[in-house]
Parts: structure tokens; C-alpha cells; sequence
């Protein structure tokens, strides 16, 4: 595409060039300096579609390579994903089981209250032989 553009250029310069009687009109001039000003166009019209070109090839390769991160992300997290392990655990106020995450025993933040007489249950107190491992699908 750009090639033929350049040749077309060329071609009109060289008929500007070859008009040596009409060199001084203002029609010439002009005509001349838009030819340049097009020259300059298609310059960096090339210029920009080989950048995007590179910038493709670039983004497909980020593309893949976090088509693989992902792959390895998600597949082990898929696995973990299809058993949630809870805990079940016995209110001593009142003897209602309450379930919760695992994880929620590590966290100091948590406040566990029992759903029946609303009493927080501390989570550092909880005894092994009030813990019952239960292990649910999703």
C-alpha cells in the first residue's frame, strides 16, 4: 500500500520538477509543498503501522503468557474450591451447633455469636471436644 502511494508521489514530484515555466506561480508552489506535506503523512502512517504491528505481536505474548498464569492460579484453586471446610461448634450457653470457616478461627477480628441466644463466642476458648470438622460441597 504505502509503496504505490510513494511512487505516486514520486511521479507527481517529478512532473513538478519537469515543469520548469510554471516553477514561479503560486499554484506550483503550493502544489509542491503539499506533495511534501503527503510525503511526511505517509512517512509516519508507516511509521505507526509498524509500531502497532509490534505492539500486537507484544500483547498476544502477554496474552498467552497470562492465558498460562491463570491456568496455574485457577486450577489449584478449583480444587480447593470444591470442599469448604467448616467448623462446627457447640455453644455452651445453650448447646446450638454454629458453623464456620476454618479460616475464621486465625483471625483475631472475628466475633462468633450463636444464632440462637446471641452469645459471642470466644474462638480461643473453643475446646478440640466442641470442634467437629464438617466438610460441605459447594
Amino acid at each position: 500500500m504505502f509503496e504505490s502511494i510513494k511512487r505516486d508521489l514520486s511521479f507527481i514530484q517529478g512532473l513538478l520538477e519537469g515543469d520548469v515555466n510554471h516553477q514561479h506561480h503560486v499554484e506550483y508552489r503550493g502544489l509542491s509543498r503539499l506533495v511534501d506535506v503527503v510525503d511526511l503523512l505517509v512517512e509516519s502512517v508507516e511509521q505507526l503501522e509498524r509500531r502497532l504491528s509490534e505492539l500486537e505481536e507484544y500483547v498476544e505474548t502477554i496474552d498467552e503468557d497470562l492465558n498460562e498464569l491463570e491456568l496455574l492460579c485457577y486450577d489449584d484453586d478449583e480444587e480447593d474450591d470444591e470442599w469448604d471446610h467448616e467448623i462446627e461448634v457447640t455453644c455452651p450457653e445453650c448447646g446450638e451447633d454454629v458453623t464456620i470457616d476454618e479460616d475464621d478461627l486465625d483471625d483475631e477480628n472475628v466475633e462468633l455469636l450463636c444464632p440462637k441466644c446471641h452469645t459471642v463466642l470466644d474462638l480461643e476458648e473453643i475446646d478440640e471436644e466442641d470442634v467437629e470438622t464438617v466438610i460441605s460441597e459447594d
